[in-house]
């Protein structure tokens, strides 16, 4: 009895570590799910925006950023204008070592947390 026990100990501890080793194979060459719609409002005293940044992954380390603007400015009496839109497509490369996503024009950089991309000084909230 005391040796099926060991044998069935030792089967345990090769599948664990198996699956160890696949968890750490395919977590450490798989590419970071970047892909959704972010999404920022912001306000000021010239104007209000609400800014919505769509990353789409293209191959390997490169993506397209679809960023669209809604904005309106504030007049001198202090009420909104007419709403306005801005839509601009960026091309950008992420750099694994650095963690850093790179939009190759202005040189403007993106990183991402949870559940958040942050361009700048500006936080977007993914909401998909």
């Amino acid at each position: 009895m005391e040796l099926v026990f060991k044998t069935q100990s030792t089967k345990n501890v090769g599948l664990a570590l198996i699956a160890l080793l696949l968890i750490c194979f395919f977590g450490c060459h798989s590419q970071p799910d970047f892909n959704g719609i972010y999404v920022n409002h912001a306000s000021g005293e010239f104007s209000v925006a609400d800014d919505t940044l769509q990353v789409e992954h293209v191959q390997e380390q490169q993506y397209l950023i679809h960023r669209k603007t809604g904005y309106r400015e504030i007049a001198e009496d202090g009420k909104p204008g007419k709403l306005q839109w801005h839509n601009e497509e960026w091309k950008a490369v992420y750099d694994p070592d650095t963690r850093v996503m790179t939009e190759s024009r202005k040189g403007r950089t993106l990183t991402f947390e949870k559940g958040l991309l942050v361009l700048e000084r500006s936080r977007y909230r993914r909401i998909n």
